[in-house]
C-alpha cells in the first residue's frame, strides 16, 4: 500500500499538483549552518525525499545529508534514536533533534540527544511539563 501511495505521490509532485511546505526561516537557517543535516520522519524516504525536491523553495535535497523513516523504528522508541547516530557514525550527545511532539522529544532525550521542541501555529498544545523540561523555539532562526 504505502508503495502505490508513494508513486500516485510522485506522479502528483512531478505534474505540480503537490508542492512540498517549507516555513520561511528553514532555508536560510539550513543553508547557513555547516552541519549535516538529516531528516527522521513516519513518512517513508521517498515521500520525504519528493517533499524536499518539490518544496516551495525549489529542490532543497543537495542540502540535506540524508533520510530515515520509521524503518528504524517509532518515533516514539529511544532506540530508534540511537540507530540513527549508529549509522551517521555520530555521538548521540553531539545532535540536535527538533520536534514538534512530546513523545518524540523524550525518546529522543531518552537516547542522549539536545532535544528542542518547534512551536509552530497549528501545531498540537504542549503540556506544561513539556515547556518547562525542553527549550521551546518558535523559529529556526532560534537555534543559530
Amino acid at each position: 500500500m504505502k508503495e502505490l501511495q508513494g508513486l500516485i505521490w510522485e506522479d502528483a509532485y512531478k505534474k505540480g499538483m503537490i508542492i512540498g511546505h517549507i516555513y520561511p526561516d528553514v532555508l536560510p537557517v539550513l543553508q547557513s549552518i555547516s552541519v549535516p543535516i538529516y531528516i527522521y520522519s513516519s513518512g517513508s524516504v521517498l515521500a520525504q525525499k519528493l517533499l524536499f525536491s518539490h518544496s516551495v523553495v525549489g529542490d532543497i535535497t543537495e542540502i540535506l545529508s540524508g533520510y530515515f523513516d520509521t524503518n528504524v523504528g517509532l518515533k516514539s522508541d529511544y532506540m530508534s534514536y540511537r540507530k540513527i547516530c549508529e549509522e551517521i557514525d555520530v555521538n548521540p550527545s553531539e545532535v540536535l533533534f527538533l520536534t514538534d511532539v512530546e513523545t518524540e522529544a523524550i525518546a529522543a532525550r531518552e537516547a542522549g540527544l539536545q532535544v528542542m521542541l518547534v512551536v509552530r501555529d497549528g501545531n498540537a498544545p504542549l503540556s506544561s511539563q513539556a515547556k518547562q523540561e525542553f527549550p521551546i523555539i518558535h523559529s529556526l532562526k532560534e537555534i543559530c
